[in-house]
């Protein structure tokens, strides 16, 4: 009789007559009498390499026994421990409920065990060797499912399980190349899953797990590269989830998932070269996301839409990420640098997805910011927001003109080269309705139209004449857009920082100023009113010239005589010069000091006064400019939020 192929046992005769035919081996013999006194079942120390009767147990046997035997055997109620044999045979005990738990340590499987569905009080495969997986699909076990230390080929499946203890997968060996290592989905365990230290070749899944503990998967290391390495889609953590210290080649998702406590990515390497590094789209974690101290991250890093508590993170792991989705992300308190610089690094790395600018993550990081008291911070990422996503505008406006060029010079191909341009434009916008319209303008048989050749010649020049002037609009558009973010930017900041418009019309007045009190100084400036400049006293001031500075003598209280003594001045009474309110009523065209109404630079008289002149004209529309500008921000004309 072949030891693996025993019928099934379900009669303690049947034990017996295989005993009284010596076909028990000595393991077996072991077995039963452990079986019977409710200790364990010591065939040896170590997982056997060899199949002999010493170590051989068969499946058929140990079934019976894990099922509690029979009427004239029961197996005690502490169940089955075996320790150091070999197991032949398929152990089927899908849909059967065990009597007490199940432990086997350093055994080795020669086929793949079957318990799907199985109803136990726990089991264990601790330090053991299986060659085909385990399938255990939908297991109700209501204390510990342990792995630990075990080396297993092939597919463990747990998918649809409930565990009411902890799950233990620790120091492992799992190996499904290109296929699932470790299948767990919709998997339910009431404590912890712990999968610390275990080396995984294949899909590790807890894709709609429900852990009311939590997930341990420190100094893991998870390898398929072609596909996902640990999958975590909506699965819900009550407790922490840690990825500390683990190595993954291939996408870690956590699309979807909620954590309750922290999810703990600090020191790991992630690897996924040609997607995901880590997928944390619609993530919610409750308590905190720690991201600092990465040893490497290869691939892109999707925080699109997912919101956690605090943030714990530093420049340096966000900078190893290759490529980095940040559109949506939420976080209540940050606990890294602050650093503008850092930040907006973050920010422009982050902000991008499929060459689209999105504005949400300047926002959030802005608005976390002013609630933490710093808002000159704040203002410093709404400037930054406001320079780029006119950038992306813009960048966005030139792709655009760059295809319009494109479709310009397919129109402009010569016939025999036409085809492979179109199936170049068509490949790059299978739907763009102006490939279409070009196809069809440019026909291989024209008399499929039953056009007229002047009407097709003049529908193409049309197309051709609609590229040209959409382009010159965009050159343009582009023009105005960059001369309006300049000045925007520089006079208010983009609205965030009006005050700036104070310190321009300042800086306008001390130009005015400077060129003012020059000009008074050397004489260059004349009264405006007519009467005044036609009255005998200031043209016998104007045109002495033993007089440098007739504006000065003019408005003076007292003159001096040719004999040398004082008298009263025609012009004591007149508006009295002064350079400061001169410029300040050149520039800020709210306010007047009647300075200006009261002189003028002459042209006539020397440079300076030439120079004012023209540059007065200049500080009127720069006043009116800034001045417009700065009072739009401050009322909210130009919203800042």
């Amino acid at each position: 009789m072949n030891y693996e192929d025993l019928h099934p046992i379900t009669t303690w005769a049947q034990v017996v007559q295989l005993r009284d035919d010596d076909l028990l081996t000595p393991a077996e013999l072991t077995l039963l009498d452990a079986a019977q006194s409710g200790l364990v079942a010591q065939i040896g120390r170590t997982v056997p390499n060899l199949k002999s009767p010493t170590v051989l147990i068969r499946a058929a046997l140990l079934r019976y026994l894990i099922l509690g035997g029979c009427k004239d055997f029961r197996t005690q109620p502490s169940g089955v421990t075996v320790n150091g044999a070999w197991i032949g045979g398929t152990l089927e005990l899908s849909y059967t409920t065990a009597l007490g738990p199940i432990d086997f340590f350093n055994c080795k499987f020669a086929n793949q065990p079957q318990m799907q569905q199985l109803h136990t009080d726990g089991l264990a495969l601790v330090k053991c060797s299986l060659k085909d997986g385990v399938d255990a699909a939908r297991i109700q076990i209501s204390g510990n499912l342990t792995l630990n230390g075990s080396r297993i080929e092939g597919k463990v499946s747990l998918s649809g399980g409930v565990i009411k203890g902890h799950l233990s997968c620790t120091h492992a060996r799992l190996r499904n190349e290109g296929g699932s290592a470790f299948k767990a989905q919709g998997m339910t365990v009431a404590s912890s899953v712990l999968l610390e230290g275990t080396t995984a070749t294949g899909l590790v899944s807890l894709l709609g797990a429900q852990i009311g503990g939590q997930l341990v998967a420190i100094g893991t290391t998870l390898h398929n590269p072609e596909g996902l390495a640990l999958n975590c889609q909506s699965t819900q953590v009550r407790g922490d989830a840690f990825l500390r210290e683990a190595t993954t080649d291939g996408e870690v998702s956590f699309m979807g998932a909620t954590i309750n406590g922290v999810l703990d990515c600090s020191r790991a390497t992630l690897r996924n070269p040609a997607g995901y590094a880590l997928n944390a789209q619609r993530l919610m974690v409750r308590e905190g996301f720690i991201w600092r101290r990465l040893n490497d991250v290869t691939g892109a890093v999707d925080l699109t839409s997912a919101h956690v508590g605090d943030l714990w993170d530093d420049p340096e792991s966000w900078a190893r990420c290759d490529r980095l989705y940040l559109s949506g992300f939420i976080y209540d308190i940050l606990h890294g640098s602050i650093k503008v610089a850092d930040r907006l690094a973050w920010l422009k790395k982050g902000a991008v997805s499929q060459r689209e600018f999105y504005p949400q993550p300047y926002e959030q990081l802005a608005k976390l910011l002013r609630d933490t008291g710093h808002r000159s911070d704040a203002r410093a990422i709404m400037v930054a927001k406001e320079q780029e996503q006119r950038k992306a505008s813009r960048a966005r406006w030139r792709r655009e003109a760059l295809w319009r060029a494109a479709l310009l010079d397919a129109s402009r191909t010569p016939a025999e080269t036409r085809p492979e341009a179109l199936a170049a434009l068509a490949k790059r916008r299978p739907n763009d309705p102006n490939v279409a319209r070009l196809a069809m303008l440019h026909p291989a048989d024209k008399t499929m139209l039953n056009l007229a050749p002047l009407t097709l010649a003049y529908a193409q020049q049309q197309f051709r004449a609609e590229q040209r002037w959409h382009n010159i609009r965009v050159f343009w558009r582009n023009l105005g857009s960059v001369i309006a973010d300049r000045v925007f930017g520089v006079v208010v900041g983009y609205g965030h920082k009006p005050e700036r418009s104070f310190y321009m019309l300042l800086t306008l007045v001390l130009i005015g100023w400077f060129l003012a009190d020059k000009s008074w100084k050397a004489g260059d400036f004349a009264p405006t009113a007519g009467p005044v400049l036609m009255s005998e006293s200031w043209q016998a001031l104007a045109t002495d010239e033993r007089i440098a500075n007739p504006a000065k003598v003019w408005s003076d209280k007292y003159m001096l005589a040719p004999d040398g003594t004082p008298v009263l001045t025609a012009g004591r009474d007149y508006e009295t010069f002064h350079a400061v309110s001169y410029a300040v009523d050149l520039v800020v065209p709210l306010v007047s000091l009647g300075q200006e109404a009261a002189w003028a630079p002459s042209t006539t008289r020397g440079p300076w006064g030439q120079w004012l002149w023209w540059v007065r004209w200049w500080l009127i529309a720069l006043g009116w400019i800034v001045t417009a500008i700065g009072a739009a921000a401050v009322t909210g004309v130009i919203r800042r939020d």
